[in-house]
């Protein structure tokens, strides 16, 4: 599983997700994988390395809440 969703507890908190099952895990990684246009093959530094890009614009840090949230 994703060696990045531990940075992630914050937002995920923030957006209601709690990393209780593995479907669960599996579910978040794919939505943060796509918001940073990742594929699921993609090694789990490579993905990290572009969400730490991301979460430093708000407003895409945002819309990754955003999408969490729908999730």
């Amino acid at each position: 599983m994703s060696c990045y969703l531990r940075h992630l507890k914050p937002i995920l908190s923030e957006a209601g997700l709690d990393l209780v099952t593995k479907e669960e895990r599996k579910r978040i990684d794919l939505a943060v994988r796509d918001a940073v246009a990742m594929k699921k093959e993609d090694k789990c530094n490579e993905v990290w390395k572009e969400v730490k890009v991301l979460l430093q614009d708000p407003d895409k840090k945002q819309s990754l809440l955003t999408r969490l949230k729908n999730i």
